[in-house]
């Protein structure tokens, strides 16, 4: 197995990406990054008030934080960004790291659901997953299913027999957060997103809520970077995460536990 850090040089077509997540994190007149943080869109409102408090206990470190796309994140993270700790909205993403010797084993922290929300133009036509065919709905937002609720969108349109209906009507967006967007804007008419996103609608409603027995398997997990010089506060931070304050932070951003199988 190569060391970590030459199998992070071997990506130089995404290294300009990684160069301004650099910049990104080194933000001015903030001094030096203690813990460098690579996090799911869905994660942007918990996990700041979460980086706050850690950073506020005793002998606490500060955070910074980049959210993104998992899947991009991962990407920079191959090309040798400077990130000690990965939060990813898919647990797979974080697997793949661990095998490709780059990241520590996955650790669940975290869930969601999916539903659908409409933008206000559309008629209330939406009962049904049936109904997402109908000629009313013109367009879609889904990422490509590279990108965490792209994928879980796409498991759950396959499982209902919806998917090739509705793939010349999918408007691709770059993460979960956009695909909220495109909705709020009038973009689209329609969109799958997670749960936790679409209580920050602003104008976009839930018309459909999918069963929990429809649901996929949406395991939030997080990846220690194995060549981090901040193994010790990404370990702290991993702990952190299971603190009650932090747990309530993620319960009031509509994520639940981790999926039953991961739990001790």
């Amino acid at each position: 197995m190569p060391a970590p850090n030459a199998m992070r040089r071997r990506h130089p077509i995404l290294l300009g990406a990684a160069a301004a997540f650099a910049v990104a994190l080194l933000l001015p007149g903030t001094g030096r990054t203690e813990l460098r943080v690579g996090a799911a869109s869905s994660l942007r409102e918990p996990l700041s008030e979460i980086a706050e408090l850690f950073a506020a206990e005793p002998g606490g470190t500060r955070v910074e934080i980049a959210f993104g796309a998992s899947s991009v994140l991962a990407a920079q993270i191959r090309a040798g960004a400077p990130i000690d700790l990965l939060l990813s909205a898919d647990e797979r993403i974080a697997e793949r790291l661990a095998a490709e010797g780059l990241a520590g084993a996955p650790v669940p922290f975290a869930s969601n659901r999916l539903v659908v929300v409409a933008s206000r133009d559309l008629p209330p036509v939406i009962h049904t997953a049936g109904d997402l065919t109908r000629p009313e709905v013109r367009r879609i937002a889904i990422p490509e299913h590279t990108v965490p609720v792209g994928r879980y969108a796409r498991t759950w349109l396959a499982r209902r027999g919806l998917e090739a209906a509705l793939t010349p009507r999918v408007v691709h967006t770059e993460h979960a957060r956009a695909t909220l967007t495109a909705v709020d804007q009038g973009h689209v008419d329609l969109a799958i997103v997670y749960a936790s996103d679409a209580r920050l609608a602003r104008s976009a409603r839930v018309v459909l809520e999918i069963p929990a027995s429809e649901q996929p398997r949406i395991a939030y997990a997080a990846a220690q970077i194995l060549d981090s010089r901040r193994t010790t506060a990404a370990r702290a931070f991993l702990r952190f995460l299971t603190d009650p304050r932090a747990l309530a932070h993620l319960a009031e951003a509509g994520l639940g536990p981790p999926p039953a199988s991961d739990l001790p």
